[in-house]
């Protein structure tokens, strides 16, 4: 029994140790970011996408509104086989509208990580060698952290491996 005990002990003293023996780091990827040339063209490129979106909508809206106008002015006049026709072609579009507005969402968020994504790539390939170069066990993101409290942070190396000040 006693043997058994010491052995267990031995086991977490061991473990403690190579807990100890553990490097950790943060890094605030939003600075990195925020510091990497060529990221503004990432607002400019969004802004560009969103008044793309937003002219499709115009446009939209406003072919609805002109045979909704044409409608109601053509109504009294049509027979009751057009007039369903006409309501169903305007019904479906004003489904697409809705349908259109429901994936603008979808669509920017998209284009956000298609834009960000090669960036995101070089943050993560310096983080990497930085941890390997510096033997850190775990780096975490500042961004998404909730908490920390001591470890290195790592985010003035990551930028030096990137070239950035």
């Amino acid at each position: 029994m006693k043997k058994q005990f010491l052995l267990i002990a031995v086991i977490c003293c061991l473990f403690g140790l190579s807990a100890n023996a553990q490097k950790y780091g943060h890094v605030n990827s939003g600075e990195v970011l925020k510091a990497m040339p060529g990221v503004d063209s990432l607002q400019i490129k969004m802004a560009e996408f969103q008044k793309e979106l937003e002219t499709i909508y115009e446009n939209m809206v406003t072919e609805f509104t002109t045979k909704k106008d044409k409608f109601d002015k053509e109504a009294g006049t049509m027979s009751s086989s057009v007039r369903k026709i006409r309501e169903q072609e305007l019904v479906e579009m004003q489904n697409r509208i809705q349908e259109f507005q429901y994936s603008v969402q979808e669509d920017m968020e998209e284009k956000q990580i298609e834009l960000a994504k090669p960036f995101q790539e070089k943050i993560q390939n310096a983080i990497n060698a930085v941890a390997k170069e510096h033997q850190y066990t775990y780096i975490f993101d500042t961004q998404i952290l909730l908490y920390y409290d001591g470890g290195d942070d790592v985010t003035p190396l990551v930028k030096k491996k990137l070239g950035l000040k």
